[in-house]
């Protein structure tokens, strides 16, 4: 499938989104529509192949679970990614953490996660997604999740689009590899530690079609060798979730070989 890659409209997108900030009450009706507006904008002008690491977040926020720090990777251990692998899979790793403690308001974790992202992404040469505009805009939003989301969702999108437009497509498909896996071990960690198990196990199952997708778009690619890194467990990881058909549960055999897949592939990945 052909994708189409828009940056223009990224442009415009920021000047709406940058007017949506905190406000009083009596600016909230049109503040809403104007979300409303800008949400329906980025679905309609932009071609980003799968759900963003927020939408899985929300999910979890959903299903009444809480914030667990221990399961998020170290931000201190982003100085050890030294290789363009390591960096990319690790820049959606953390974009994942991120949209967790974002969607949790974990204030300061959300700040360091963007810095530790900045760090990356200046380290990738990928000079339009964490710009100084964009970091003062989150940190001016950080307390309002709805902005912020709208906020850290462009910045998905602005990165995707400037790596394909430079002939990265492969470094693209490996960030989002990172966040797919990462939104995929955040949720089995809940799911061992939790007494909610039925409502996460939908929520794992959900993330079949992330899967699904992205094994699709690293087949083009499946003779380069960071690819390769990553496609084979994907690809088991895919045919787990086809025995499920269109079942929203799982036996604890699939949800045990889905879990040891990823955290395999995940330890890889952060080291």
């Amino acid at each position: 499938m052909k994708m189409k890659y828009i940056y223009l409209p990224l442009l415009i997108a920021t000047f709406f989104i940058a007017s949506c900030g905190g406000s009083s009450s009596g600016d909230s009706e049109a503040n809403n529509e104007k979300k409303e507006e800008i949400k329906t904008f980025v679905e309609k002008e932009f071609t980003y192949p799968l759900p963003t690491s927020f939408e899985i977040a929300r999910m979890l926020g959903d299903a009444n679970t809480s914030y667990s720090p221990e399961i998020v990777n170290d931000k201190t251990k982003v100085d050890e990614y030294v290789t363009t692998w390591q960096k990319a899979v690790n820049l959606g790793v953390y974009g994942a953490d991120l949209s967790y403690a974002a969607t949790f308001n974990m204030t300061q974790e959300t700040i360091d996660y963007l810095e530790v992202s900045k760090k990356l992404v200046e380290e990738l040469n990928i000079t339009s997604a964490f710009n100084v505009s964009m970091a003062t805009r989150i940190e001016s939003n950080i307390e309002n999740l709805d902005s912020l989301i709208l906020i850290v969702t462009e910045s998905f999108y602005d990165t995707y689009n400037y790596l394909n437009q430079n002939g990265e497509e492969k470094t693209s498909l490996l960030v989002i590899a990172g966040s797919v896996f990462e939104g995929l071990y955040i949720t089995c960690n809940l799911i061992e530690n939790s007494e909610n198990k039925d409502e996460l196990i939908s929520v794992l199952a959900t993330q079949r079609t992330q899967v699904s997708k992205l094994v699709e778009l690293m087949e083009a690619h499946q003779d380069d060798e960071n690819v390769g890194k990553v496609l084979p467990r994907l690809r088991y990881i895919n045919l787990v979730y086809d025995q499920l058909g269109e079942s929203a549960t799982m036996t604890d055999g699939q949800f045990k070989d889905i879990a040891s897949s990823v955290k395999e592939m995940r330890k890889e990945m952060v080291g």
